[in-house]
């Protein structure tokens, strides 16, 4: 349950003030009383916190705006108060009925502007101008504080990246992705779906090959994974099959053998950005009650590696997203045996990353079962960091993957900021653990003491 940030000051007064993104104690220190409250509005949901705080607190008739309003629960405050009606985005814990009382007696100033331009003196007038003490004009109301479970994400999100060196655990991973993200809507095949826009799974090999892990195999045999694999280099199609994957890519109408073409266009040109292959066919696929999912592949040569990426349309990522992956795996290795070279990063995207409702207790147990999973340490290609203090000076050494320097930071005041940058572009993981040790290193500094990169971890 979501903590109340409220200060109360003089609980006789009607007038409260809403700072939204900017911090209660800022603004309680620049006020000159006659207040009954100071309070942050960080969310739209946030809005049902301040109805509960409203109910219990009816001698409160005016509500000031007066801060930063960096995700619009301010202007959603508005118009639920103006209107009458809650804006689109939020969603009240209670019936509109039971707080149609609330809104109607409780007016709404907003100096969000005045906060904008630094004009304290627009605050205090505002306070003296609405300031009554005097009884409560409605009624105290008992508003329970229900707080209902998301069932499904309440808005789409698209790019989710899972980044492992495990089949078995970036299955997990992406499982976990969907199972939180997911919005759930319906499918063509009449059931419901929780659904994640383009999850983006990269499997670092860097050489190895890659093994069917043991956990794997008890939710999957190994036939079904060498038979989805067989099937993508095959391009014999059985009687009463309207397609395989195998003859979409090696006998296409159009493009003949796509895997050969692509194989040859690589060994010409390593260079180039032009060898894939297209498995979508316009003239059949868009009447099709069953066409294809998987429908691009695309080869690259880099830094002396081969790198594979898939681009699948639809993917059930409990049912189907191991064999599809362990597929995609074993055709970058076929296709970097065939150019001499070693496997690199196998990348599939999934548009339609979705778990089907009948799955959803066994994505679930899975999580559950295999939580560690999600907190195993993957290393990440964009390389590691190397702190270090002089004085009150934090030094930051990004390193590349092979060990050479790649950047040096010397900062010497407000290290988030300039430490979010890099941050931003790392694994979540990674993140954390840099910002992590900096605060370390940066307290250590500050008691003058020495500081010695992971020596908590050792």
């Amino acid at each position: 349950m979501v903590v109340k940030d409220v200060l109360f000051i003089d609980e006789s007064s009607n007038v409260a003030i809403v700072t939204l993104w900017t911090r209660k104690e800022l603004v309680a220190s620049k006020l000159r009383g006659r207040v009954h409250a100071v309070g942050t509005l960080y969310t739209v949901y946030g809005v049902n916190y301040l109805l509960h705080t409203l109910a219990e607190r009816p001698v409160i008739d005016t509500l000031i705006l007066f801060g930063a309003d960096l995700s619009s629960s301010g202007e959603a405050l508005i118009k639920l108060f103006n209107t009458g009606e809650p804006p689109p985005g939020l969603k009240l814990m209670w019936p509109l009925e039971e707080v149609k009382p609330i809104i109607e007696g409780v007016r709404v100033v907003d100096l969000r502007d005045a906060f904008r331009r630094g004009d304290w003196e627009a605050l205090h007038a505002a306070v003296e101008e609405f300031y009554d003490p005097a009884p409560p004009r409605r009624p105290r109301l008992e508003l329970e504080l229900r707080e209902p479970e998301v069932e499904g994400w309440p808005v789409p999100v698209s790019g989710q990246l899972v980044v492992e060196e495990s089949l078995f655990r970036a299955w997990v991973r992406a499982v976990y992705a969907v199972m939180t993200y997911g919005c759930v809507k319906g499918c063509e095949y009449g059931e419901r779906q929780k659904q994640l826009l383009n999850l983006v799974v990269s499997i670092n090999l860097y050489g190895r090959r890659l093994g069917l892990e043991r956990e794997l195999l008890t939710y999957f045999s190994e036939a079904d994974f060498e038979e989805h694999y067989r099937s993508l280099l095959s391009p014999e199609k059985p009687e009463g099959v309207s397609y395989t994957y195998g003859e979409r890519l090696r006998r296409h109408p159009l493009a003949g053998d796509q895997l050969l073409k692509l194989v040859e266009r690589l060994r010409r040109a390593p260079d180039t950005r032009r060898a894939l292959a297209v498995l979508w066919r316009h003239d059949v696929d868009p009447a099709s009650r069953e066409p294809p999912c998987l429908v691009i592949v695309q080869g690259d040569v880099t830094a002396g590696y081969y790198n594979h990426t898939a681009y699948i349309r639809s993917n059930d990522i409990y049912g189907a997203w191991p064999l599809n992956a362990y597929a995609q795996v074993r055709l970058a290795e076929h296709i970097a045996e065939r150019l001499g070279l070693r496997t690199g990063v196998v990348t599939i995207i999934s548009c339609s990353a979705h778990v089907y409702e009948h799955d959803w207790g066994r994505a679930w147990d899975l999580i559950h079962r295999h939580y560690d999973a999600l907190k195993s340490f993957v290393p990440d290609p964009r390389g590691s960091f190397i702190l270090s203090t002089t004085g009150q000076c934090l030094q930051v050494e990004h390193r590349a993957p092979d060990g050479r320097l790649a950047a040096r930071l010397e900062l010497h005041s407000r290290p988030y900021r300039e430490l979010k940058a890099i941050a931003s572009t790392l694994a979540s993981d990674h993140a954390f653990y840099l910002g992590w040790e900096a605060r370390r290193a940066l307290e250590r500094a500050a008691r003058g003491e020495e500081y010695r990169q992971d020596d908590d971890l050792r």
